[in-house]
């Protein structure tokens, strides 16, 4: 999966990145393309992990109420990268299944800032 032109400069730069959930192309060539993701990334002053949910609104997988957005979820200082990648790794990879995975990440988004 390709990340935009338009997307900012720092959210390119991943330290670590898992997909959740995407649409198969597959299916879907020409779109709707859906996701949900979780990566680390520098940031020009620490660390940062972020959710990253763009999914159909008509989905089962988007029943949690939360909008779709960047949600940043965590930020660290420059001397704490392994402490933000242990956890973007641990929020993306608790759950058994992608749709409580997903459940779980809204959880998270619904207490912190979308962008």
């Amino acid at each position: 999966m390709s990340t935009p032109d338009h997307q900012a400069e720092s959210k390119k730069n991943h330290l670590w990145r898992r997909i959740v959930w995407h649409t198969d192309p597959e299916v879907h060539p020409l779109g709707p393309h859906h996701s949900a993701e979780v990566y680390c990334c520098e940031e020009a002053n620490g660390f940062s992990v972020w959710y990253v949910r763009k999914l159909s609104h008509a989905a089962q997988r988007s029943a949690g109420g939360v909008d779709n957005g960047d949600y940043l979820l965590a930020y660290y200082g420059r001397d704490r990268r392994d402490d933000a990648i242990t956890r973007a790794v641990q929020i993306a990879t608790g759950a058994a299944t992608p749709e409580l995975q997903i459940a779980a990440l809204d959880e998270l988004a619904s207490h912190v800032q979308k962008l």
